[in-house]
């Protein structure tokens, strides 16, 4: 069975995510001592990012209601209910985290679901699926990749990405 789904919901979810996201890293880079470089060119790419998605947000305003398999439904909207969107206390806690590996979990976890949602809106609104949505998850893909390396992980691992 189909349902009347409204991506509006995804859009302002992705959004919240690359906002939020460029808060925490910069908090990060101003805070933790394990690459600030590092972290202020991901911050300046998810700000970059949720531009993007805020155009996209006016563009195709009254675009986004489309039928969906009710079990994909389901799903995605779980997925956004269980997205852990960075607030202001999480950003504030991550300034006094002073170990590597669980600051490069926080990063690894909000790359990860930005791939997830890029690709799931691509997959519900082809029309999106444009060069640039292409290249931001090109730069989610990347931004993983630095991630895991960061982390240590066996080459094999990471390869592919």
């Amino acid at each position: 069975m189909s349902v009347k789904w409204d991506g509006t919901k995804l859009l302002k979810t992705i959004v919240a995510n690359e906002e939020s996201t460029a808060k925490l890293y910069r908090a990060i880079a101003e805070n933790a001592n394990i690459g600030a470089k590092f972290f202020e060119i991901l911050a300046a790419d998810e700000e970059r990012h949720k531009k993007i998605y805020e155009a996209l947000l006016v563009k195709y305003a009254d675009k986004l209601g489309l039928e969906l398999d009710e079990a994909y439904s389901e799903y995605i909207d779980l997925l956004i209910r269980r997205n852990v969107v960075f607030d202001n206390k999480l950003i504030e806690d991550a300034k006094t985290i002073t170990m590597r590996d669980q600051i490069l979990d926080i990063a690894e976890r909000a790359e990860r679901d930005a791939i997830l949602f890029v690709s799931e809106l691509q997959k519900m609104y082809p029309d999106m699926a444009t060069d640039e949505m292409g290249i931001i998850l090109n730069e989610e893909r990347k931004h993983l990749k630095m991630v895991l390396e960061k982390q240590g992980l066996p080459q094999p691992y990471i390869r592919g990405l």
